[in-house]
């Protein structure tokens, strides 16, 4: 199975980063990171659920953000989104990493 830790690689290659937003609290999302040991990529807090909101991606009845894959440009424009995004569909992977090789 494809996956973002095993890709890493090929993202920055494409001149982007990864950054992984969760609403959980930071202490959560460490001890989350350390069960998975240690990805090469910041997990974030977004505790006070703002940047979900913003990205319309919040779900105000449950409290969580859908997870969500977005590809943003240099210029902060979101080029691709996929909010269906699962990490047990390599082709999820696939077809981000296609979109970054486009805006090479």
């Amino acid at each position: 199975m494809t996956s973002w830790k095993g890709d890493y690689e090929r993202i920055q290659s494409a001149g982007a980063e990864v950054l992984a937003v969760s609403v959980d609290h930071i202490y959560a999302l460490n001890v989350f990171n350390a069960s998975l040991g240690m990805l090469p990529y910041p997990l974030l807090s977004d505790w006070h659920k703002r940047s979900a909101e913003s990205y319309g991606i919040l779900d105000v009845n449950m409290g969580v953000a859908k997870r969500t894959v977005f590809v943003i440009d240099r210029e902060g424009r979101i080029r691709y989104q996929n909010l269906e995004f699962k990490a047990q569909v390599p082709g999820h992977y696939e077809e981000t990493l296609r979109q970054l090789e486009i805006l090479q």
